[in-house]
């Protein structure tokens, strides 16, 4: 299993603008092949901030994901509405076993960071 998460603090007079475009593609992506969840959550703390959290099959599955058409508008759309340097996209895996217990490495490695100055 591939689990990514994508943190995202947006200026406060682009919120409405960045879940308005965000809800309407989870369930398009939540429909991809390997897809095994998509979650979008609001910081209680800070409405500001919120954090995707996409939980993939295989790699392969989540490759095809960040080549797909509905990535491209989501990932466009958190760079334009996100405030500077506020985007953290960190990739985590591992490999479960038939107990439910983890028999692969577990890592935090960012793999992508969408910085704008």
């Amino acid at each position: 299993m591939v689990v990514n998460t994508t943190r995202i603090t947006v200026r406060p007079e682009n919120r409405n603008e960045l879940f308005q475009t965000i809800w309407p593609l989870l369930e398009p992506i939540r429909g991809e092949k390997g897809c095994l969840a998509y979650r979008f959550y609001v910081d209680a703390a800070d409405e500001n901030s919120s954090v995707l959290i996409g939980e993939w099959e295989s790699q392969e599955d989540w490759t095809n994901h960040l080549r797909s058409r509905d990535f491209a508008i989501l990932l466009g759309a958190i760079t334009v509405l996100s405030s500077p340097a506020s985007i953290d996209f960190k990739l985590l895996s591992s490999v479960l076993g038939s107990n439910g217990g983890s028999t692969g490495d577990e890592n935090s490695e960012p793999s992508l960071n969408a910085e704008r100055g």
